[in-house]
């Protein structure tokens, strides 16, 4: 996952460096400056999750420092630090678009817990957003239809919006039958996290309030599952959302956070107008993978058919130019299956197909296709695979 990274510019940045070398700012990144052209070349460059900035000089204006800095990083949150508690300065700050204003004075209580709710609760979202920002944020997610691209970018944008530390995207069984599918998942530290945190809180996740986003303490999963210590850590706040595509289906998005985010954090502009789009793309991609399954999938054994055949053999041919790898096709048909129809009707004839293509799909890797041509003809395709 990638780490929260906070600049630090400061003609004073080693002070500031050692206030918030702290066990609950763990795993932040922290790009430090006392040189003003340095700093800027890093904003120039780089992304960053918050600024922490102080002036260089008495006789620099606080409207225009501010005003010069958040024009490198217009989307970035800036933590001023002032010499003292003048009036006049603090008005300049916000007027040039400070998010918050600290004092030296008070600079090691107040410093770290002013990060951690930038850092870990979402407290930069309540700036003021245009609505172009709001489409931007969301573009990513609106014009994607492929459900395994989609399922990974909405986490990707709660990551981003949230500081989520970890999260899970799944589909709960039609009707709430209470099968669950893992639609994606990021942070965790081995593979099968994502799939292990499903099992173990898919049904107390599911039991939730409903559409709106709401708050999970990890103790109340962990006493639900005994020796689940280990997949939280310190994300010890939850953040679950269930979006309700159809009345038969639902899709589930729980985040890991290390912070609570209030609830004024969670009804800002951007939440709810990218909570609408994720819903909306969510239907649209459910819809486009319908009628995928109308086009390439055969109905009797629900293999892929044979017009998808022609779709995979120009992707691997692609591919396996690009890479030099090998691919493999295996053609195949049922000896004899004429004599199984006309011994015993084509009804057992059809249950014999949907046997032998069951039989073929689980003889092979997740990432192999397996087709059912024609008639009682079967072609596999096994990617990466020498003859």
């Amino acid at each position: 996952m990638t780490a929260r990274r906070v600049l630090i510019l400061s003609p004073h940045a080693n002070r500031i460096e050692n206030t918030v070398r702290v066990p609950s700012l763990k795993g932040v990144h922290f790009s430090i400056f006392s040189d003003w052209r340095r700093g800027a070349e890093a904003l120039r460059k780089e992304n960053f999750s918050v600024i922490v900035a102080r002036k260089f000089s008495k006789e620099q204006g606080t409207q225009a420092y501010v005003t010069d800095l958040l024009a490198l990083a217009p989307k970035t949150s800036l933590i001023l630090i002032l010499g003292e508690k003048d009036g006049p300065s603090v008005l300049e700050a916000l007027k040039g678009g400070a998010s918050e204003i600290l004092f030296e004075e008070s600079l090691v209580a107040t410093l770290v817990p002013c990060l951690e709710k930038y850092l870990f609760s979402g407290h930069g979202l309540l700036r003021k957003m245009s609505l172009d920002e709001l489409f931007d944020f969301c573009i990513p997610v609106i014009t994607s239809t492929d459900m395994v691209l989609l399922a990974d970018t909405i986490l990707e944008k709660f990551r981003e919006a949230l500081g989520a530390s970890f999260g899970v995207l799944f589909r709960e069984g039609d009707h709430g039958s209470g099968a669950y599918t893992l639609l994606a998942s990021m942070g965790f530290s081995d593979e099968g996290g994502g799939t292990d945190f499903l099992r173990r809180f898919g049904q107390v996740v599911a039991k939730g309030p409903g559409p709106a986003p709401s708050v999970i303490l990890a103790d109340t999963l962990e006493a639900s599952a005994p020796g689940s210590v280990y997949l939280f850590s310190e994300n010890r706040i939850l953040l679950s959302v269930c979006y309700d595509l159809t009345p038969a289906s639902r899709v589930y998005a729980v985040l890991g956070l290390r912070g609570t985010p209030d609830a004024e954090v969670l009804n800002t502009p951007l939440i709810n107008f990218f909570q609408r789009q994720v819903r909306l793309s969510l239907i649209n991609a459910e819809r486009s993978a319908q009628a995928q399954s109308l086009i390439y999938i055969d109905d009797l054994t629900k293999l892929y058919n044979g017009r998808y055949l022609n779709v995979v053999l120009d992707r691997e041919m692609k591919r396996s130019e690009r890479y030099r790898n090998f691919f493999c096709v295996l053609f195949m048909d049922i000896d004899f299956f004429k004599r199984v129809n006309d011994a015993h009707g084509h009804l057992v004839g059809s249950r014999v197909l949907v046997e032998v293509g069951t039989v073929l799909r689980a003889c092979v890797r997740d990432s192999d296709t397996v087709v059912r041509y024609g008639g009682d003809e079967f072609v596999v395709l096994l990617v990466e695979t020498n003859a």
